[in-house]
């Protein structure tokens, strides 16, 4: 009898660890600063991305722009801290790298990874991943030819790059793992 209670004690506690380990990510892997090095220019950082976001005011909105199935579950970016900055990896045509970090919470990137892994938009297609992140790449005729917008989403970061560099995401996430020095550094 005794034994069969310690089994289902161990057993619960297991699973509320698991559960609460996938809904919860410490806030220290949650800094949107941590991702960005520590050399980069910083144009943006701010808790409400509303200001940034209105230079941008037809994106999502109308229906030649974006799958119309995405556009409501991208609104959840609108309202979670966001920091973007220039960093000069000198890649290709030694174009500076945009990079836009935002902050969206361990559950929130949870169900947004797992909708990209499962039902990703047309535009959105699966790039190699890199040291355990997943990488997409976005393709759409409203980006310059010259530019490649890679984006991953690690432990409560949704971080994208636009360049002419395929590889400065994988720089990126080598900074979010502690690879290289960062900004919250």
């Amino acid at each position: 009898m005794k034994r069969r209670i310690a089994w289902v004690v161990l057993s619960g506690l297991l699973v509320v660890v698991t559960v609460s380990s996938l809904l919860f990510t410490p806030a220290a892997t949650q800094g949107r600063l941590s991702a960005i090095p520590f050399y980069s220019h910083l144009v943006y950082n701010n808790e409400s991305p509303e200001w940034f976001l209105s230079f941008f005011p037809n994106f999502g909105k109308n229906s030649n722009e974006f799958s119309k199935g995405w556009r409501k579950k991208l609104q959840i970016l609108e309202t979670r801290p966001l920091a973007v900055a220039t960093v000069p990896f000198g890649g290709r045509g030694q174009r500076d790298t945009w990079v836009a970090v935002s902050e969206l919470g361990g559950p929130a990137a949870l169900v947004f990874r797992w909708r990209l892994l499962l039902f990703s938009p047309e535009e959105v297609s699966r790039a190699r991943p890199y040291a355990g992140w997943p990488v997409w790449t976005f393709d759409h005729s409203s980006v310059p030819a010259w530019a490649r917008v890679r984006f991953s989403i690690t432990e409560g970061l949704l971080i994208c790059s636009v360049s002419s560099d395929s590889h400065d995401i994988y720089r990126l996430l080598d900074t979010v793992d502690g690879r290289a020095k960062s900004l919250a550094d």
